[in-house]
C-alpha cells in the first residue's frame, strides 16, 4: 500500500508538472490519448517495445507514438477511446520498462502535443540528392562488397563499423594524414559511378579517398563539417539498404532535416560542403519528412515538414567519397573554416555556440554512458554546502550530470536541470528512488524556468564549458535570477593551478608536444591530460572506453575533445560580482574554484 501512495504521489507531481510547463491535462476520465508517464526517448524507450505491446492486444491497429526528444514520457494516441482503455488497463503498472522490472505507468490525458514542425528555411545551397542513382541489383552488389562482419579487419567506433580506402579518415579531426596512404584503394567496382555523375552534370575526377560507415537501427553520427583545408569542394555519400534523415544545421540556427532515401547520391558542394553540418540523430526510427506548399502574403513557399508519421531503420550502409588536398583553404565560407585563426577572447557568440555544439555538447552525447560511470558520489564540499539547506527548500541543481549530487533527503525538493539528454536518461535513473526529486532537460542560457522560484542553486563543474566571458556571465545570470532574494548558490570551476590538487601526474612531462585545433576559425591547444595547464581555453581530451576488452581505447576516432575555459583565481568572483550576488566564501578545492554567493534584494 505504501508503494501504491508513493506512485500516487509521484503521478500528481508528474501531472502538475506536465499542466504548468506544456498545457497538457491528465484526465481520470478515458479517452483516446494516453501518455507513458515514465518511458520516452531519454529513457531508452524505442518504438518496438510499444508496437509489440500493441500487437500482443490483437486490437487490429497501431496508435500513433510521440516521443519528444530529451523527454522522459511519450505519449499513445489510439483510434478508439475502447482500444485505448485495453491498453491501459492490461499495462499500466504490469508491464516492464527496464532489465530492473520497473513498471510502466500511464494516464488518460486531454490532449496530445503536436509535434509536426514546420521548417522555414531551405535546403543549404550546393546540396543535391539522386533518387534512384543505383539500381536493386547495383545495391545488391555493392552492399555485399561492403558489408562485413564482426570477423572483418574494420573500426569499431561507438555506434557504427567503419572502414577506410585510400587514407584514413580521422574522425577526432575530421581529416586525413596525406603522409600515410592505406594498401587498400577504392575498388573499381565505384567507377561506374564516377560516369554516371557525369551524365546528371557533374564532371568529377576519381575521388582518391572512401569511407564506408555501417549503421545498425539505432545509431547515428554527431553534427559535424568535414574539415575544409584536407578536402576538395565537393562530397559524396551513397547510401545503401535504408532510408534515413539526416539533420542539416547552420551557425545562424537554421535547421532542415532531409530524407535521404536508399540507393540516393548525395552531393555536398559551395554552402552545404563548408558551411553547415550534418549529423544523424541515434533512433531506430525516423520521422517522415514531408513537403508542403504555404501561401504568406499572398506568396507561396515550399517548406519542410516533419510529420507526426515514423518510419523504422533499417542496416544502413553509407559509401562516402572525398578528394583530398593540401594547403590552406581558401573558401569564403570562415566560420566552419579551419585555416581562419581567431582569438579565443570575446569572440561572436555565433562562433561561441557552435564551438560548444562541437566540443560540449555533442561530446556529451557520445561519453555520456562512460562519464556517468566515472562518477558516483557527492563531492564532499556538495555535501558539506548541502546540510545547511533547511528543510521546506527548492533546491535546483544546474548541469546537473547523472545526478550525482542529488542527495537523498526527503524534506527538501530537488529539480535537476541538464542539457545532454543522454546525460538526462542516467540522471533520470540515478533519482528514481529518491523522494521529492526530479529531472528536467535544461540549457542553462535559456532556462525556461519562473524567476525567483529556488532558494537553493548548486553549478557544479558547467560553467567552464561556456566559451566566451559573456556566456560565462549570462550563465551565472540565469542561476541568479532564479534565486530568491536571499537564496544561496554554490558554484564550481575547474581552476587553471593545479598544482595543488591530485590531477598532475608525476610521471608525466609537463613540456608535452604541443598540439591545436581549429574549430570555427578559434585556434585552441589539446591539453595533455594529467599535466599543468598552460592556456586558459583549450580542449580536453576524453577517450572512450573499449566495450569488449573494457579498457580505453587509443583509436584516434575514440578520443574525443571537451572544450574547457580553466579560471584563473578570483575570476569567477569577479564574474559573480557583476550581478547582485554577494560573495560569502570564495575558496580553492582539489584543483577547483568555488564560490558561496546569496542573492542580493536589490529592492531595498
Amino acid at each position: 500500500m505504501d508503494e501504491e501512495k508513493k506512485t500516487e504521489r509521484k503521478k500528481k507531481r508528474f501531472a502538475a508538472r506536465l499542466k504548468s510547463s506544456r498545457g497538457i491535462i491528465c484526465t481520470e476520465s478515458t479517452g483516446p490519448n494516453i501518455i507513458l508517464c515514465n518511458a520516452g526517448q531519454a529513457t531508452g524507450l524505442e518504438k518496438s517495445e510499444i508496437t509489440k505491446l500493441v500487437t500482443d492486444l490483437q486490437i487490429g491497429e497501431h496508435p500513433k507514438f510521440i516521443a519528444e526528444k530529451g523527454e522522459t514520457h511519450s505519449f499513445l494516441v489510439f483510434s478508439t477511446t475502447e482500444s485505448a482503455a485495453l491498453f491501459y488497463d492490461t499495462y499500466n503498472g504490469k508491464a516492464k520498462i527496464d532489465d530492473n522490472g520497473t513498471p510502466l505507468y500511464m494516464s488518460f490525458v486531454e490532449s496530445v502535443p503536436n509535434t509536426e514542425v514546420v521548417c522555414p528555411h531551405e535546403n543549404p545551397k550546393g546540396l543535391q540528392i539522386i533518387n534512384d542513382f543505383i539500381t536493386i541489383q547495383e545495391e545488391d552488389t555493392f552492399m555485399k562488397l561492403f558489408d562485413w562482419d564482426e570477423n572483418i579487419d574494420s573500426s569499431k567506433l561507438k555506434n557504427r563499423q567503419v572502414k577506410h580506402y585510400g587514407y584514413e579518415f580521422r574522425y577526432g579531426s575530421n581529416d586525413v594524414d596525406l603522409t600515410s596512404p592505406l594498401h587498400e584503394k577504392i575498388p573499381e567496382e565505384c567507377d561506374v559511378l564516377w560516369r554516371r555523375l557525369r551524365n546528371h552534370g557533374l564532371d568529377v575526377e576519381v575521388p582518391d579517398q572512401l569511407t564506408v560507415n555501417k549503421y545498425s537501427p539505432g545509431h547515428g553520427i554527431p553534427s559535424h563539417v568535414d574539415k575544409h583545408s584536407p578536402f576538395g569542394d565537393t562530397i559524396l555519400s551513397l547510401s545503401l539498404g535504408s532510408s534515413v534523415v539526416m539533420d542539416w544545421k547552420h551557425p545562424s540556427g537554421k535547421y532542415v532535416p532531409i530524407q535521404v532515401e536508399r540507393r540516393s547520391m548525395l552531393v555536398m558542394q559551395d554552402e552545404a560542403r563548408y558551411d553547415w553540418q550534418h549529423g544523424i540523430q541515434s533512433r531506430t526510427w525516423d520521422p517522415i519528412i514531408g513537403n508542403r506548399t504555404v501561401t504568406s502574403e499572398g506568396t507561396q513557399k515550399h517548406v519542410t515538414v516533419i510529420t507526426n508519421d515514423t518510419q523504422p531503420r533499417q542496416t544502413r550502409i553509407s559509401l562516402t567519397f572525398r578528394w583530398t588536398r593540401s594547403g590552406p583553404c581558401e573558401c569564403k565560407y570562415k566560420t566552419l573554416c579551419d585555416s581562419v585563426e581567431k582569438s579565443s577572447e570575446n569572440i561572436e557568440d555565433d562562433v561561441a555556440s557552435n564551438l560548444e555544439e562541437l566540443h560540449v555538447h555533442q561530446v556529451y552525447e557520445q561519453i555520456a554512458g562512460h562519464f556517468s560511470t566515472t562518477r558516483h558520489k557527492p563531492w564532499p564540499k556538495v555535501v558539506e554546502f548541502m546540510a545547511s539547506v533547511p528543510p521546506g527548500a527548492i533546491v535546483l541543481d544546474l548541469g546537473a550530470g547523472n545526478g550525482k549530487n542529488i542527495l537523498r533527503r526527503n524534506d527538501i525538493l530537488q529539480i535537476a536541470g541538464e542539457r545532454s539528454s543522454g546525460l538526462l536518461s542516467e540522471c533520470k535513473q540515478h533519482i528514481q528512488s529518491i523522494a521529492g526529486a526530479d529531472c528536467v532537460r535544461l540549457d542553462l542560457l535559456n532556462a525556461n524556468l519562473v524567476d525567483a522560484c529556488a532558494d537553493v542553486v548548486i553549478c557544479i563543474a558547467v560553467i567552464h564549458h561556456f566559451s566566451s566571458k559573456a556566456r560565462r556571465l549570462q550563465a551565472i545570470s540565469t542561476i541568479c535570477r532564479l534565486l530568491r532574494p536571499g537564496g544561496r548558490t554554490l558554484i564550481t570551476v575547474w581552476a587553471k593551478d593545479q598544482t595543488k590538487s591530485n590531477y598532475l601526474c608525476k610521471n608525466k612531462s609537463q613540456e608535452p608536444e604541443e598540439q591545436r585545433v581549429t574549430v570555427s576559425g578559434v585556434n585552441l591547444p589539446v591539453h595533455e591530460n594529467r599535466t599543468q595547464f598552460q592556456y586558459n581555453d583549450l580542449l580536453v581530451p576524453w577517450k572512450l572506453r573499449h566495450v569488449k576488452e573494457n579498457k580505453l581505447s587509443n583509436q584516434p576516432e575514440n578520443t574525443l575533445l571537451r572544450y574547457y575555459h580553466v579560471f584563473e583565481e578570483g575570476e569567477l568572483d569577479d564574474l559573480c560580482k557583476e550581478l547582485p550576488l554577494e560573495v560569502e566564501k570564495s575558496f580553492y578545492e582539489e584543483g577547483n574554484w568555488c564560490v558561496v554567493c546569496k542573492k542580493i534584494n536589490v529592492s531595498t
